[in-house]
């Protein structure tokens, strides 16, 4: 089961938490991106170390959030994985160009607990998804997707984690999505077939 899950994870080139530039990937060899902008302003753009481990004693059941189904049928659960993930300090190979200035990415702006190994329980599930954001209010052309990878609790760093509270990361994450520096459980999405 778990290379299965594994390789549904690895298949996708990144699960995105919405549309403005939050989004994770994993890729085969146990290395991955972790992205947070929003227009021009990034916060993360990280790579990462992850891998897949036997679940503790007391692994954590995630349960599926209000449902941001496009249809009424239930999604279907495909499965469910730990894994230790550890956010590194370096930009992603492709983007350091572009973003080797910024003067509050990745190690600048978050303290050195961001940076060491945590645990996630993730769920994966199929069904008709669309962002957080747009349940209640979503217009036809609202982008649509096959499949939602369920953290127990955000892949971001905690506020705690944070060097100072710049208006900025409290205004633009607030809202029907919740807070990016919130520990709460996070729902991420791929496009698919529908």
């Amino acid at each position: 089961m778990n290379e299965a899950l594994c390789s549904i994870l690895c298949g996708e080139n990144e699960w995105s938490f919405d549309t403005e530039g939050r989004s994770i990937k994993f890729n085969q060899d146990g290395t991955g991106e972790l992205w947070c902008r929003c227009q021009f302003n990034y916060w993360i753009a990280a790579e990462l170390e992850w891998k897949s481990i036997d679940p503790p004693k007391r692994s954590a059941q995630i349960t599926s959030p209000p449902s941001n189904s496009t249809h009424r049928k239930p999604p279907q659960f495909l499965g469910q994985l730990t894994l230790e993930i550890t956010l590194g300090k370096q930009i992603p190979q492709h983007a350091r160009a572009n973003l080797s200035q910024s003067t509050m990415l990745n190690e600048l702006g978050l303290t050195a607990s961001a940076f060491r190994p945590k645990c996630y329980t993730i769920v994966i599930e199929k069904g008709h998804f669309i962002e957080p954001c747009c349940i209640g209010f979503a217009p036809p052309s609202t982008t649509k997707f096959a499949l939602r990878l369920l953290f127990d609790t955000s892949p971001y760093p905690r506020a705690r984690s944070g060097k100072g509270r710049r208006a900025g990361r409290i205004v633009i994450f607030s809202g029907s999505i919740g807070s990016l520096w919130g520990g709460g459980r996070r729902s991420w999405m791929v496009r698919g077939e529908l």
